[in-house]
């Protein structure tokens, strides 16, 4: 094969834009090779094609045919120097769209085409057409009457698509996107449209749909991408949300129609991961709430982190009832919302990436906080929330170990909670930076533990210091009929003794529960019939009492 098609600039061209297509022509054999991206979108037999002429014309809209053949013609018959013309041509959904191709003849001593090689861009493809999936934009709803006819409308995301992007890479994602986009339009009636909306979203216009047609199409659609077959063999699960709109009722113009869209889509994802959950105004009125908490947590942190504040609950020794230490909990008063509780101003915070600069300003606190107590009460354990997302962070360890130098703090006297309930993708990872943290003297504690079904898997990969037993199997231990939670605290505090971790019990919550509790040798306890999470002030009462509960 000639060495045209092994060329290195043929490479670096082909692979710079998902918008411009190359190819290249051996005249002699006719055989060709086409960009990877030509290939993919034009949904052509493969890179090297023999007599691509007459495969191509088969893409030609056939009102364009005449016109494209006529150019080529001419080029080679000498007449014309530079293959120039405009015309449609079928992509791999089976859309036409417009494309401008170029092309020019390399020719021999003797005047006999050698090669034959050009480009063609795609005209409007940033406006009209996705350059990705080819699918058309929402350039295009302007020219849709949401009045004229009763339809639905789809917003379809991916979920998680950002962790399987740092998973896979930008690369699959894209492929990835591709196969989901491919599946959309085929399971779609001829009569719907189909648009790329933005990132990982997609919008299905489903005109004269009723409700259980697209309920029926999304969960078609469900079973078809649950698993991804990449072109390479790979197969990826993955999971996908919708929201829900019905027209003209729910909505009757454009902005209207993707402004409920995305409230119901919101809604499904925080809520009802892997579902669909069409428009309501109560779905409205809470993702009208998200995003102004969003907006007041983002103006609290730029004001150096106003309204948010540290509760502290004890840790307390079973012997002695005396109060060892502590967690800290996070406490927040907005300037407009004052009502918000932690599980639901962390999840806005963990959605838009907040989370970490929040997670930074409670390490800081916290150490602060241990080393002020240590000269009037002594050395008291302070342990605080790491998310799993921050233990990857590049900064993160630098970070603490620089905070705590910068504080005074004795990282022995640090515990850094992970909570278990959160899904580890890459637990090997994690260990290295458990073991360079326990290394500097920090502990490493899991909290909720026998709550998520890695439990043990995760103890067998990671090496920690403290596991935290779930409230959940605590809470109720004085009741009758609730003999197997003491079997499985029991066992759980023996399996801890021979590993030698130290555990602490949760949720002690009564006198009963706490005169069970103490007689199991766990190393702490903690609950609200020690006390609630307080506030500094409140707690250090606790303390100046003698530390005694």
């Amino acid at each position: 094969m000639s060495d045209i098609f092994n060329n290195e600039l043929f490479e670096a061209f082909a692979s710079a834009s998902d918008n411009v297509y190359i190819y290249v022509c051996d005249m002699a054999t006719d055989v060709s090779r086409w960009s990877k991206a030509s290939v993919k979108y034009f949904g052509l037999e493969g890179e090297y094609i023999k007599e691509a002429g007459n495969v191509w014309a088969q893409h030609i809209h056939p009102d364009d045919l005449d016109v494209y053949l006529a150019d080529v013609e001419a080029v080679f018959a000498g007449t014309k120097r530079n293959h120039d013309c405009q015309y449609r041509a079928k992509n791999f959904m089976g859309e036409y769209v417009w494309i401008e191709c170029k092309g020019s003849v390399i020719r021999d001593a003797e005047g006999n085409p050698m090669i034959f090689a050009g480009l063609m861009t795609r005209i409007d493809g940033q406006s009209k057409y996705d350059s990705l999936t080819g699918l058309l934009t929402t350039h295009e709803m302007h020219h849709f009457d949401f009045t004229a006819q009763p339809g639905a409308a789809l917003l379809i995301g991916v979920d998680g698509f950002r962790k399987i992007v740092g998973n896979y890479g930008y690369n699959t994602g894209d492929e990835i996107l591709i196969e989901f986009s491919r599946k959309i339009k085929h399971l779609c009636k001829p009569e719907w449209k189909v648009l790329r909306f933005s990132g990982d979203e997609f919008l299905v216009i489903a005109f004269g749909a009723e409700r259980q047609n697209v309920i029926d199409f999304y969960k078609k659609l469900r079973q078809e991408t649950d698993i991804i077959e990449l072109e390479d063999e790979r197969k990826i699960n993955i999971s996908a949300s919708a929201g829900g709109v019905l027209f003209p009722q729910d909505a009757d113009s454009r902005e209207i129609l993707i402004n409920n869209l995305e409230h119901s889509l919101d809604y499904a994802k925080n809520n009802q991961r892997g579902t669909l959950v069409f428009f309501s105004e109560e779905i409205a009125r809470k993702h009208e709430r998200g995003l102004a908490l969003r907006d007041d947590l983002k103006q609290c942190m730029k004001n150096n982190f106003k309204g948010f504040e540290l509760f502290f609950q004890p840790f307390v020794d079973p012997a002695s009832h005396s109060i060892v230490g502590c967690e800290c909990l996070l406490r927040w008063k907005g300037e407009k919302i004052k009502d918000s509780y932690p599980m639901e101003f962390i999840r806005v915070l963990e959605d838009y990436g907040g989370i970490q600069e929040v997670g930074f300003w409670v390490m800081e606190q916290a150490m602060k906080q241990q080393v002020a107590w240590r000269d009037t009460y002594g050395e008291l354990r302070v342990s605080f929330n790491v998310s799993y997302q921050q233990f990857l962070d590049d900064t993160f360890e630098d970070r603490l170990v620089a905070c705590a130098e910068k504080c005074g703090v004795d990282p022995t006297y640090i515990v850094i909670e992970l909570t278990e309930s959160c899904r580890v993708d890459n637990p090997e990872e994690l260990a290295v930076v458990f073991d360079r943290l326990r290394k500097r003297g920090f502990k490493i504690a899991l909290d909720d533990f026998g709550t998520a079904y890695a439990s043990l898997e995760m103890l067998k990969r990671l090496h920690i210091d403290y596991i935290k037993i779930e409230h959940s199997f605590v809470r109720e231990l004085a009741e009758p009929g609730h003999d197997i939670d003491y079997i499985i605290i029991e066992n759980l505090l023996k399996m801890c003794r021979h590993l030698g971790y130290d555990s602490i019990i949760e949720g002690v919550e009564n006198d009963k529960v706490d005169d069970i509790v103490r007689t199991m040798d766990a190393t702490m306890l903690q609950g609200y019939h020690y006390s609630r999470p307080i506030c500094r002030t409140d707690f250090e009462k606790l303390l100046d009492e003698g530390k005694k509960l």
